[in-house]
């Protein structure tokens, strides 16, 4: 297995376990992390803070035991992939939802430096509403 695929599979193990301080490790400083425009807080997001901030506190306020149940990973040069679903329940309405997604992972100089997201927000999106 690839140091790659390593670094993307702690990522994974230290967001499970909230430890932010190992997560924020794995990340250059200027990370640029895209979350689908429709998926809550979507956007495009650049250093840890923002990602913390905009993206990992939102899941943790917001669902009820949130997790990524991963199926595989692949790796090209510099990219790894990550093909899995999402697995939550939203806490304001109660719904459950499972939406498959794909994870690119590009690293440079053994750390995370762009993470882009593909998943249907439809969804998510269903399991928010009332």
């Amino acid at each position: 297995m690839s140091t790659n695929v390593t670094l993307v599979k702690e990522l994974y193990q230290h967001f499970a376990n909230k430890d932010n301080d190992s997560v924020r490790a794995l990340f250059q400083d200027n990370i640029v992390w895209v979350q689908m425009k429709g998926f809550p807080n979507g956007g495009r997001f650049v250093g840890p803070d923002e990602v913390f901030h905009n993206v990992f506190q939102n899941f943790r306020d917001n669902w009820v035991e949130w997790k990524t149940v991963i199926d595989e990973y692949l790796e090209h040069e510099n990219s790894v992939l990550v093909i899995g679903r999402y697995e939550g329940t939203y806490s304001t309405t109660g719904k459950s939802v499972s939406a498959e997604f794909v994870h690119r992972y590009q690293l440079d100089s053994g750390k995370i430096a762009k993470f882009t997201q593909y998943t249907d927000t439809l969804l998510i999106y269903q399991a928010m509403q009332n």
